[in-house]
């Protein structure tokens, strides 16, 4: 330590020499600061420094000769008790999202939208002229037939204002699905079409309290104000106002729209999305009219508005369709279904047909001596040959996707009968939706 004391006394003195030489320099730089302050100020400075040189000196002399680790700074400034401290914090952070990670939601969204397997209502208004009212549907201030360039189905214009509705002879049923496509142009600046279900068609910008209706709509609008809206909403009679969801709206583009109604509950999905549920929606006399409307309010920019809709498909759900399947193939040989849908002119499986399918696959699961013969069926649209050939692909197909859930091979024809065997009129749609099915019969 003797060695040290004298190391500061000379590193001091040094230091004070050349202060000395330019005390002036010094003084003119620090301004108010006394010269003896100034000194005192540097004095300090050279110590501290020359006390850091000589306890790390020390403190690696000790470590080499006890071998214990002195308590010291660490190579970021910061004692081992901070950084004790500050591995705690860090610890804690990590028990804190841990503990959060324990709640987050996980898994896809088990309630799918599923076409119902009896198809009761089908329309794209092929059977319709371009510029015409298209037959089946009731209208307060009219509406066009278009063939639009990017799409190969016709489309319904609805104009600003305009109630249209579909001409049903009776009620629709407890149970059933609807579906339809809707395209909101880019082109306007206002864009609102409303779909509901009611004692009556309504005009939906005023359905609040007193109509008996449960209805949709879509918002997307850029006023000249700069007010701007995009929004999904909802409202029964027995709300006080409408409910709201953040949406977008893609424009220019097919949007699908669908709902699933069982008993009161109806559920609205938005491309294939689950935006609406609810549990008491649907009354039994809201099964009278299924009609869209163009809406309309005080804004200028609404006077003009518009929007298209095409593909409308409405079908009636089973009620215990799992336990339907397995009886009647046990009962009457046979089971056939609407509800296993393919891509357009191809034998691949849609994910909206995973639903009837696993029932399938259940049934012949527990019925483990059940054989069958899967047969593809058509509409008669198209070349014979090629719908001989694409039914047999998509029996394939079925089997197949049965092969991967576990079935074997063996207890599994397949069969293609394209458009030969129909069981209603290919003359309309409903009757063409109802050819295109997929039968499955128990084979000895």
């Amino acid at each position: 330590m003797k060695k040290y004391s004298c190391l500061l006394t000379f590193l001091i003195a040094a230091f004070l020499v050349v202060a000395s030489h330019s005390k002036a320099q010094l003084l003119n730089e620090l301004g108010k600061i006394t010269q003896k302050a100034a000194e005192n100020a540097v004095k300090k400075s050279v110590e501290k420094k020359t006390d850091e040189k000589v306890t790390k000196k020390t403190d690696e002399t000790i470590d080499k000769a006890t071998g214990v680790k002195v308590n010291k700074k660490s190579e970021s400034g910061e004692n081992s008790e901070t950084g004790s401290k500050e591995s705690s914090s860090k610890k804690n952070d990590k028990e804190k999202q841990n503990s959060l990670e324990e709640l987050s939601e996980e898994g896809e969204n088990e309630v799918v939208f599923k076409r119902g397997d009896k198809v009761l209502f089908e329309d794209n208004f092929e059977k319709d002229a371009v510029g015409d009212f298209p037959a089946r549907w009731n209208t307060n201030k009219g509406g066009e037939v278009k063939k639009l360039k990017s799409y190969p189905e016709k489309w319904l214009k609805v104009p600003a204002g305009s109630i249209i509705n579909l001409e049903l002879s009776k009620p629709l049923p407890e149970n059933f699905t609807a579906e339809l496509d809707l395209i909101l142009p880019a082109d306007h600046p206002y864009r609102r079409p409303g779909i509901g279900f009611g004692k009556k068609p309504q005009n939906i910008d005023y359905l609040i309290s007193d109509a008996d209706a449960v209805t949709f709509d879509i918002i997307s609008a850029e006023l000249e104000s700069g007010g701007k809206y995009y929004n999904l909403n909802y409202a029964t009679p027995d709300m006080t106002k409408r409910e709201k969801i953040n949406y977008t709206a893609p424009l220019n583009k097919k949007i699908h729209i669908a709902y699933v109604v069982n008993g009161k509950r109806i559920r609205m999905y938005v491309d294939d999305k689950k935006m609406v549920d609810l549990p008491n929606g649907m009354k039994p006399d809201y099964r009278k009219s299924f009609f869209v409307n163009s809406i309309t309010s005080g804004w200028k920019e609404t006077k003009e508005a518009y929007f298209y809709m095409s593909n409308i498909v409405i079908a009636e759900t089973g009620i215990d369709q799992r336990s339907q399947v397995l009886k009647e193939l046990l009962e009457k040989g046979s089971f056939s279904t609407n509800a296993i849908l393919f891509a357009s002119g191809s034998d691949k499986l849609l994910p909206a047909s995973d639903e009837i399918l696993n029932q399938l696959y259940q049934a012949l699961n527990e019925e483990q001596t059940l054989k069958v013969m899967i047969a593809g069926h058509t509409d008669s649209d198209g070349d014979d040959a090629k719908n001989l050939t694409l039914s047999q692909k998509r029996a394939q197909s079925v089997k197949n996707w049965l092969m991967n859930k576990g079935i074997t091979a063996s207890r599994m024809s397949v069969e293609g009968k394209g458009e030969k065997e129909p069981i209603e009129s290919n003359d309309t749609p409903e009757g063409k939706a109802q050819n295109r099915r997929v039968e499955f019969k128990v084979v000895k």
